[in-house]
């Protein structure tokens, strides 16, 4: 045989490169050409085209190695080559090979209800198909999954409510909630008020949410109140107890809108409250202001919730979470129906960031027009 010639080989690519620029398109048509040119392969005409890039995904939550009970918000990052103008059709999430729901825009989100299978490990997947048919596997993610009875306790006081009342009340909060069926029990202790109602709603620290339920006041206990019989949580009120975003508040006829609170932060989730104080330049204007940042940090997820209240800022214009560096890591949103509050949910935290919260480096600042830097400022953290 004759040797083909290199040049004819350099030929047949570029005449595959432009088919392929011409055509716009990749993949299901054959093989391709052979990029390396020359020998048999060589060849794109006909219907050949480039073979597609396959697309990416990876889980971005639950973390790995996590412990998780009642519905569990599975999370994946998916993208699908830009090259060819292909997208991400549908991303498929797997427990143990099996599908527990399928998500078709970004965030690429479902909801599983761990409670439908046994506690122990199990294994977690993504599929990702794109524009061309082409799929994906994300690496497996392990988790263990316990839906026993699980306990929770609540530290009630008025530095939970913004204002705080002035008030030297305080209280304790014990629940217990079976995962596998939402069966709630508990007691509420108080001292130092008479309480005319305990009532549990639903909300991260620092916010105001519905209420779920009203204790009822335990007969031959002073000061105590309890959950009532045969009281059961929905599976989203199970997950709501799971991400610390329950909590119970105690009124009083003094203060009829709450005089101690304690939000309910179960194992593996921090709540905590900082007070803001006016900035230098704020200072240095005679600004009056006083605010407070409450945190839940959710360790098995990597996620960071911020609510902030604040008063005395006539002109706040935002809010920020920022890192030890000075970048700003969230915009807080603020509360249409109450302009000195912002807020920022879920937002999740590299390692280095969980490492600034732990240390206590991670700061909220509010700002105003006339103090675009910053006229309330504090640090959050573990307390």
């Amino acid at each position: 045989m004759h040797a083909r010639h290199p040049l004819l080989g350099k030929f047949l690519i570029a005449s595959c490169a432009v088919l392929g620029a011409l055509l716009g398109a990749c993949g299901g048509y054959g093989s391709g050409y052979n990029a390396t040119g020359g020998g048999p392969g060589a060849t794109c005409g006909g219907t050949y085209m480039v073979a597609c890039p396959p697309p990416t995904v990876s889980l971005t939550a639950p973390a790995a190695n996590a412990t998780v009970s009642g519905m569990v918000t599975l999370t994946a990052d998916a993208a699908a080559s830009t090259t060819y103008n292909l997208t991400v059709t549908n991303v498929n999430f797997e427990v143990d090979a099996t599908s527990v729901g399928t998500a078709t825009a970004s965030p690429y989100t479902v909801m599983w209800d761990s409670t439908k299978v046994a506690n122990g490990s199990h294994t977690l997947t993504a599929i990702v198909t794109d524009s061309a048919h082409d799929t994906t596997t994300s690496a497996a993610v392990t988790v263990t999954v316990q839906n026993a009875a699980a306990a929770a306790a609540a530290t009630m006081s008025p530095q939970q409510l913004f204002p705080s009342p002035a008030s030297k009340a305080s209280g304790m909060a014990r629940l217990t909630v079976q995962g596998d069926s939402g069966s709630l029990s508990g007691t509420v202790t108080l001292s130092g008020m008479s309480a005319t109602a305990v009532t549990l709603h639903e909300g991260f620290a620092g916010s105001s949410g519905e209420t779920l339920l009203a204790l009822a006041p335990r007969a031959g206990h002073t000061g105590e109140w309890q959950v009532p019989a045969n009281t059961t949580l929905s599976a989203a009120q199970v997950a709501a107890l799971a991400a610390g975003k329950l909590y119970l508040l105690a009124s009083s006829a003094a203060h009829p809108a709450g005089e101690v609170r304690g939000q309910i932060a179960p194992e593996g989730v921090r709540v905590t409250f900082a007070a803001l104080s006016p900035s230098p330049e704020a200072d240095a204007l005679g600004v009056h202001a006083a605010g407070v940042a409450a945190a839940t940090f959710d360790g098995r997820g990597g996620t960071l919730t911020v609510h902030v209240s604040s008063a005395g800022i006539a002109d706040a214009s935002g809010a920020q979470l920022s890192s030890s560096t000075g970048a700003k890591l969230a915009g807080l949103s603020r509360d249409p129906l109450d302009m000195g509050h912002f807020s920022a949910e879920s937002t999740r935290l590299t390692a280095a960031e969980v490492s600034d919260f732990e240390a206590g480096r991670l700061s909220v600042s509010v700002a105003a027009a006339s103090l675009p830097e910053g006229a309330l400022v504090g640090a959050i953290g573990p307390q």
